[in-house]
């Protein structure tokens, strides 16, 4: 009897402590985060810190590096948790924007309560931080004892632009279908809520079929390459560019596919808009686009070549890729599409000499000479055959 009791007993004490097992586990961690984070920007870092409900004993990590240094910061015995990333470290996400123009500083921080586990009061948050850049920056220094420093920022916006291809001249209507040799206007403008601000520039300017046939009609500097595709642009006013062009195509291709790149730049005070300096271009000066060969991976990429173009053994030019010589930071690319319809087939009117004609109309004769007489011959024959009968 008393050994059953005590079966009995052991029996119970395992089905308590299973019972009390399961209820441990499906209490959460009595923690949290209290409000939002605060977020702080600073010139070489961001830094990120949370307020929790209670003492706080966890983890602050970026997301997908808790293992390395200096992206997980371990805390315990206070009830604030935070870290500070600089920007080259943890895989911090810098986004270069045009408009507004600045850099977004972008990471994902996860906050953990438990020291080993990631549980169900674990957050993720998407910290982002935005750096404005001034377009143009006037300093002095003033020193003003006991005063108070207002500051008031007024944005002013990138310009907006377009490519467009239009029927005739610069008032024609855009176009998007046109036959060869028809006469077009290649017109790029920018639209900007301010007037006398911006310059802009058109360069690098290339056509292709959509097939990797690229040909560049406009070089770095905004000059044209091959009168008979397009001229030296014309600058109405400092936010146009434009010029007049006939439709030409590739050969069993009708799809013509333009890029540019348009640079925008301030304007200063007084000033006019600075413009390329161009040559009057050659026919046939187009380059074709050569893409750069791929690296194999651990080589050292070739060292830039001082040379601009090669001839190949065909004759062709070849563009070598090399810096621009305008700021990537305020160039914004542009493309028009235009459909050509194919050369149409025209009637061909024949040139016969008057020799020819004289020979051609004696061979008549002769023919119609000789049908008479045997006409002749035929008819005496049948006449002469009656009388006999």
């Amino acid at each position: 009897m008393a050994r059953s009791w005590r079966n009995f007993s052991i029996a119970h004490r395992i089905l308590l402590l299973a019972v009390f097992s399961e209820q441990i586990l499906a209490i959460p961690i009595d923690n949290g985060v209290e409000g939002d984070p605060e977020i702080e920007c600073g010139p070489t870092s961001v830094l990120v810190n949370f307020n929790t409900r209670n003492v706080f004993d966890g983890h602050v990590y970026v997301k997908g590096f808790y293992e390395q240094d200096g992206c997980r910061n371990d805390e315990n015995g206070r009830q604030v948790a935070g870290i500070e990333l600089p920007f080259d470290a943890c895989n911090v996400a810098r986004t270069r924007s045009l408009n507004p123009k600045g850099i977004f500083v972008a990471t994902t921080i996860v906050i953990s309560f438990h020291p080993q586990f990631v549980t169900k009061v674990d957050r993720a948050y998407r910290i982002q931080c935005f750096y404005m850049e001034a377009d143009k920056t006037v300093s002095t220094q003033l020193e003003v004892s006991e005063m108070t420093t207002a500051f008031q920022t007024q944005l002013v916006p990138m310009p907006i632009c377009k490519y467009e291809i239009l029927d005739g001249g610069p008032a024609g209507e855009p176009i998007q279908f046109a036959n060869i040799g028809q006469q077009v206007y290649h017109k790029w403008t920018c639209d900007s809520e301010t007037t006398d601000t911006f310059c802009a520039i058109v360069h690098s300017c290339t056509v292709d079929d959509g097939n990797g046939d690229t040909i560049q009609i406009l070089n770095e500097e905004g000059c044209a390459l091959d009168k008979f595709l397009l001229n030296n642009l014309e600058y109405p006013t400092d936010l146009m560019a434009g010029q007049e062009a006939h439709v030409y195509k590739y050969a069993d291709r009708s799809q013509l596919f333009y890029q540019c790149q348009i640079t925008i730049t301030i304007k200063e005070p007084n000033a006019e808009c600075q413009r390329p300096e161009c040559q009057e271009p050659q026919g046939f000066g187009a380059l074709a686009k050569e893409e750069p060969p791929e690296t194999p991976i651990g080589a050292k990429p070739p060292a830039a070549q001082p040379t601009l173009s090669t001839t190949t053994p065909k004759g062709i030019r070849l563009l070598r890729r090399k810096r621009s010589i305008f700021n990537d930071e305020n160039t914004m690319d542009v493309r028009a599409e235009l459909t050509t319809i194919d050369i149409s087939e025209k009637s061909l009117d024949l040139c016969v000499s008057p020799a020819l004609v004289l020979m051609f109309f004696l061979a008549i004769s002769t023919i119609s000479v000789f049908l008479f007489i045997f006409g002749v011959a035929c008819y005496r024959r049948v006449k002469k055959s009656e009388r006999l009968f």
